[in-house]
Order: C-alpha cells, then sequence, then structure tokens
C-alpha cells in the first residue's frame, strides 16, 4: 500500500546550520518542549590534531531564535552518543557517554530553557566500563536514564537504569535483570504523565521489560518476546507510552527458520502485565531500524526501515488495539519518529541522493490521527541522519548532518 500527496509537506523552513562552522560535527539529537521551543545537542570534533572532541548545545526559540552555542562535555572527556529529553517547560536533561584513560562512564548535565547549564552529573559507577545511554523525563522534570556496563571482572553487560530528581538528587543505581547469559543492549525507557517509566531490552534470546514508577519502585522482570527456537535472537528494542503508561514494546527477532529479521510488537499494561504480541512486518525482507511513538491517548505508530535504500514502511496501532496495515512512506533508511497529543505527527528519513550527489536526502510525511500518511517530501537535498521532535500541537523541529566541501555540520528545520 502506497499513499497519496499532502501539499503541506512545503512548508518546513529553510535549513539553517547551528554547529560550529570550523569544527566537524556529528551525533545529533533534539528534543521540542509542548510549546514547541528546542534544544539541539551534538558532538564535534576539532580538525587539527590533537582532534579535541566535544560536546554543544543550542537552544531555538518556538519563534525560531536560535541561542548561543553552549559546551557540555569538560575537557579531556571525549564524548559520544548524547540524548536528550525535555520536560514541559522546556528545561533539558541530556545524558551522553563519556571515555577518559581510565574508564567510560554516563554522563548528564541539565539545560534550562534559556540556556543556563548545571553541574555535569556522573550516572554510572566509576568502577564498571558503560557504553550509550538513553533519557526520558516527566513533565515536572524528573529523568530516568538507561544504560549497559560491564562491571569488572565478570566481563557480561548488564541493563542499568538511575533517577534524577528534578532537584538533581541521583537515587540509586539499579540493576534490571540478575547476570545475563547474553549479550545486552542499552535499554530504552519512556515516562508517562505521572513519572511511571516503562523500560525494556534485548538479550540474545529475549526481550525484557520493568515499569519502574515515580518512586522508584521497580516491577518483576517480564519476558516480553516469544520463544520459538534456540537460535533466534533478538535486538533494538524500543519503547512508547501513553499519558496513563499503557505502553507498547517493539523490537527485532532473527527468524532463523525464515533466515530473515522481522518486527514485532507487544502491549505492557501500566502495572506491567503484558497484552497482544505481534508480528508486524513480513519475513520476505529484513528489518535493520525500528521506531515507535505514542500520543497521549494510547494511539501508536510503528516504523520500519530495511537499511538498503529500499522501502520505509509504517503501522498504526488504535488505542482500541486494532493494527492497521502495512504502509509504504517512502525509501530510504534510517527513519525517527514522533507523534503530538492528538496523534498527528512526523516521520523522517535518510532518502535516496538526487541526481549526481554523493550523498542522502532528508526527507518526511506527516502522520495523521486517524492513521494516513502523506506522500514524502524533501526538506535538504543533502543529509544524513535525521532526528525529529515534535510539540503537543505537532510542530516538529528536524536535525541533521550536512557534509560540506570539507566540514560537516548540523542543520534544523522547523514545520511542516
Amino acid at each position: 500500500m502506497f499513499v497519496g500527496a499532502d501539499s503541506a509537506l512545503a512548508a518546513y523552513s529553510t535549513e539553517r546550520s547551528v554547529s560550529s562552522a570550523d569544527w566537524n560535527a556529528s551525533w545529533p539529537t533534539v528534543g521540542v518542549d509542548r510549546e514547541g521551543d528546542a534544544l539541539m545537542v551534538w558532538c564535534e570534533v576539532s580538525t587539527s590534531y590533537p582532534y579535541t572532541t566535544r560536546l554543544r548545545a543550542r537552544t531555538m526559540s518556538r519563534s525560531g531564535e536560535l541561542g548561543s552555542v553552549i559546551q557540555l562535555s569538560p575537557s579531556g572527556q571525549p564524548p559520544s552518543s548524547p540524548q536528550v529529553a525535555l520536560d514541559d517547560d522546556g528545561d533539558a536533561v541530556v545524558v551522553w557517554h563519556g571515555s577518559t584513560a581510565d574508564t567510560d562512564r554516563i554522563y548528564a548535565r541539565r539545560v534550562s530553557r534559556t540556556g543556563v547549564v548545571g553541574p555535569v552529573q556522573a550516572i554510572s559507577a566509576s568502577t564498571s566500563e558503560a557504553l550509550f545511554a538513553n533519557v526520558a523525563i516527566d513533565p515536572d522534570g524528573d529523568a530516568v536514564v538507561t544504560w549497559s556496563e560491564r562491571p569488572a571482572p565478570d566481563g557480561l553487560r548488564h541493563p542499568m537504569v538511575r533517577r534524577i530528581a528534578r532537584d538533581n538528587r541521583l537515587g540509586p543505581i539499579v540493576q534490571l535483570s540478575a547476570r545475563p547469559r547474553q549479550p545486552v543492549e542499552t535499554p530504552s525507557v519512556a515516562v508517562d504523565r505521572q513519572g511511571d517509566a516503562l523500560i525494556a531490552w534485548a538479550e540474545q534470546d529475549a526481550v525484557y521489560s520493568r515499569v519502574m514508577n515515580a518512586a522508584g519502585t521497580l516491577s518483576p522482570v517480564r519476558t516480553v518476546s516469544p520463544r520459538i527456537s534456540p537460535l533466534d535472537g533478538h535486538s533494538g528494542a524500543a519503547v512508547a507510552v501513553d499519558r496513563y503508561g499503557n505502553g507498547v514494546v517493539v523490537w527485532r527477532r532473527w527468524d532463523d527458520a525464515a533466515l530473515t529479521q522481522a518486527a514485532w510488537s507487544r502491549q505492557v499494561k501500566p502495572t506491567g502485565e503484558l497484552g497482544t504480541l505481534r508480528r508486524l512486518s513480513s519475513l520476505t525482507y529484513g528489518v535493520s531500524n525500528l521506531k515507535v511513538a505514542s500520543d497521549l491517548e494510547g494511539d501508536i505508530v510503528v516504523a520500519w526501515d530495511r537499511g538498503d535504500l529500499g522501502s520505509i514502511y509504517a503501522r498504526r496501532i488504535s488505542r482500541t488495539d486494532t493494527l492497521g496495515p502495512t504502509v509504504t512512506i517512502g525509501t530510504g533508511r534510517l527513519t525517527d519518529i514522533e507523534l503530538d497529543d492528538d496523534g498527528d505527527g512526523v516521520a523522517v528519513w535518510e532518502g535516496p541522493p538526487d541526481v549526481y550527489a554523493s550523498y542522502g536526502t532528508i526527507r518526511s510525511t506527516r502522520i495523521g490521527r486517524s492513521g494516513t500518511f502523506g506522500s514524502a517530501t524533501v526538506i535538504s537535498r543533502v543529509g544524513e541522519f535525521p532526528q525529529v521532535d515534535v510539540s503537543a500541537s505537532g510542530r516538529a523541529v528536524v536535525a541533521w548532518v550536512r557534509p560540506f566541501t570539507s566540514i560537516r555540520r548540523i542543520q534544523v528545520s522547523t514545520g511542516p
């Protein structure tokens, strides 16, 4: 199934560069508050020895006014893989992986809507090797951070979580599961309007979930995925929740019988009990990227791609648990999606290059609250690695990497 035209997509603003003009930028991420104020975060590295790496950020008001560029990471700690989440007032928590000669740790820092930065906080333990992080935040600014770490000397990765109170008080570091038998990915996390968090992570043999309430109490570990064959594998778990904490977990499962990777989903109730289990994608092609978003009432959109500049697909799961058809929304890879309060939203991806171009294009489509999808539009004719977030009313901010002649910069556009 393919979708028709949507003229509203012509309304994206002209792209603007927000990163330093003489540093190479990467790892773009963006957060938008309910009113449309945004914070863009990225890493950048100098173009000459000793090739210093730093984490930087920039605010953008709902009217499009850019703030000054802010440095978030301390010197001597090369950062990577930042993530950002904004509360209702536009105050943000930024997390990242920082590496030194002695250890790899997860760090966090608050940035106010006016660009004022708080102290750098070490989230993971100094005695463990931590990699990557995810963050979610409630309306009042309480945040939940997840990551994976390898404590010495057991050599296995463990899924971890820690709460950050709105006044920056840190909760205890909590290991989400007993010693894993298989490799563990960084857990995905989403927070509802009451501050309760849905957390899910993939190990090789299964996908697991837990609910952490606003007081920090965890539900039992539940196995989300089916175990059909010991040769099957699981990866890429992602979560979304509505205002009441009704959630969904999506993941990729390697099907050994079909020799391909499919997209799966399962509903999770606020108490942690599991609901409907579904295979979302065909077994005729592999799934390499998978994203999920929910509106406040529980309507869900799942999108995935094949990673080979092939078709990009999406499906809607309604609040009444009705599964919509698989829709082809474009061609490309690296899809990202977000929904506003009412279920309208935006999908972005890296599309095929224009004729004679060396790089891809940044493309988008509108998602309608009834489950309709508009046709693809080109936001930028040169770009890679797009990210999107939306306000409560659907104003989207898209950020991506733009390769210039000798410098890679972060660019943004708003709309549609």
